[in-house]
């Protein structure tokens, strides 16, 4: 950590009070240090033709944050998930971080996939574009069955805007349930001209024996 970072944090307290949950220094929601220890990335799965990293299982106190995450209103959490993803995978050979795209009536104030990336970008210097949308308003996942989720159109989503063309894209979310929304997103991206190395999220759902 460098001697500015403190001092950020000083100064960020002050205008939104906040300090960490699990060893209460001030100034952000939760340490990239303290995350580190509960990380625990199980094997990668792999989603058609790209692979799938993933922080832990989907349970506990790394269930917790995405929740909070979600539902408190704090983007710098995200942030800090990202980061930590950031330190304990290297960095992927990819050229720009897509983050799942919000459904449009999460009635959220922010992307919390987008925030993630956002902390990947600061430990891995790779930009991120916000580039990907979907087609129609839906119902957001958590909403729905397994069977529905596995059941979404192809084309669910699309790129709104030029840039992705022989692009080495990394994919960003933060649950992978069913691999679906990022199998999803990795079509459009390939139709848009990108290629997908990769995919990262916080946690994955366990299957059974499987966690995907």
């Amino acid at each position: 950590m460098s001697i500015r970072e403190p001092i950020l944090r000083f100064f960020g307290h002050l205008l939104w009070p906040s300090s960490c949950s699990i060893c209460g220094a001030i100034g952000v929601p939760v340490c990239v240090e303290c995350l580190l220890p509960l990380l625990s990335p199980p094997m990668p799965a792999v989603l058609g033709d790209f692979p799938l990293e993933t922080g832990g299982i989907h349970e506990g106190f790394l269930r917790d944050l995405i929740l909070e995450l979600k539902y408190g209103g704090d983007r710098t959490l995200g942030v800090s998930m990202g980061r930590a993803l950031g330190r304990i995978f290297p960095k992927p050979s990819g050229d720009v971080l897509v983050p799942v795209p919000l459904h449009r009536d999460s009635g959220r104030g922010f992307n919390q996939s987008k925030a993630i990336a956002e902390g990947l970008r600061l430990e891995w210097g790779i930009l991120v574009s916000d580039c990907l949308e979907w087609r129609e308003e839906r119902i957001a996942q958590t909403a729905r069955k397994e069977s529905e989720r596995r059941n979404m159109p192809l084309d669910a989503m699309v790129v709104r805007r030029k840039g992705l063309a022989g692009k080495r894209t990394v994919l960003v979310d933060d649950v992978a349930t069913t691999g679906t929304t990022l199998q999803r997103a990795g079509i459009a991206v390939k139709r848009g001209g990108g290629r997908v190395v990769c995919a990262y999220t916080w946690t994955a759902v366990p299957k059974g024996k499987k966690w995907l």
